[in-house]
């Protein structure tokens, strides 16, 4: 998502890169889906729309999905980018500004606050890549991928007091569950609340996932159909979706408010 470094010189006699495009085409699609999520999420939250709350309940199931998607590509991006630290530091800079300008927006009546959303846990995940993708390159990507999803399985009910399965779970004390420091790794108490929440439990074993994938590239054993471009606004999409994500939500927020006063003045 946050960087658009989805090139390589792998396969290339002359050494020049090839895009991914499809990869993204994948990210732009993502990105999309949470624009409209988050406009159904400011029209329910802070314009108090009724029509938003029922395109908020429908389109929310989906979010795991697209929000997965998002979180996959850019771990495969981990695996081509020059610097998974300065990337990390960089969108950690942004994530805490984030976090500065929407507890602002609180003390002007709007719940909007984010403590630890998608980008502060994309942050962080980069910044653990720049020391856990060079022992992750010894192994087959078939393996991370299998390590990542069954990591991501046990882990993926921390929320609801517990870590393993329904039938095989370590139940996680009173004490740890009502910490009001714990929320990165999807440890929350009852008052917590963070307009989007994407804690490191399970999310970032999605991301390793997505850096396991990419070992394949490492290798030079993307396929070649990766590199074709079918949807061109798509891929404008992804190769910007940080700055897209940045600035979607003031433009949702200036939009709904100029039809607001176009509608008032109207009537």
């Amino acid at each position: 998502m946050t960087d658009s470094n989805l090139s390589s010189a792998q396969g290339r006699p002359d050494g020049g890169k090839v895009r991914y495009h499809l990869l993204d085409e994948i990210r732009g699609f993502a990105v999309i889906c949470m624009i409209f999520y988050h406009g159904f999420f400011t029209l329910a939250s802070i314009f108090r729309l009724e029509a938003g709350h029922a395109l908020l309940r429908f389109f929310q199931p989906a979010e795991p999905y697209f929000a997965g998607l998002f979180i996959f590509i850019s771990g495969v991006a981990s695996q081509l980018t020059h610097s998974n630290l300065i990337r990390g530091l960089k969108l950690l800079a942004v994530a805490l500004l984030l976090t500065l300008a929407t507890w602002g927006l609180t003390l002007m009546g709007m719940d909007v606050v984010i403590w630890f959303g998608i980008l502060h846990m994309l942050a962080v995940c980069m910044l653990l890549a720049a020391a856990v993708n060079p022992p992750l390159r010894r192994l087959h990507p078939v393996i991370g991928l299998l390590v990542c999803a069954l990591l991501f399985a046990v882990t993926l009910h921390i929320r609801d007091g517990y870590i393993g399965f329904p039938f095989w779970k370590l139940t996680l004390p009173n004490a740890v569950m009502n910490s009001r420091f714990l929320f990165p790794i999807g440890i929350v108490a009852d008052s917590f609340f963070s307009a989007d929440y994407f804690p490191l439990f399970p999310w970032m074993f999605i991301f390793f996932a997505g850096a396991s994938a990419g070992l394949w590239e490492a290798r030079g054993q993307f396929p070649a159909f990766f590199a074709k471009s079918r949807l061109r606004p798509l891929s404008f999409v992804g190769r910007h979706a940080l700055l897209i994500y940045i600035l979607h939500q003031p433009a949702l927020f200036g939009l709904f408010s100029l039809i607001q006063w176009m509608v008032k003045i109207a009537a």
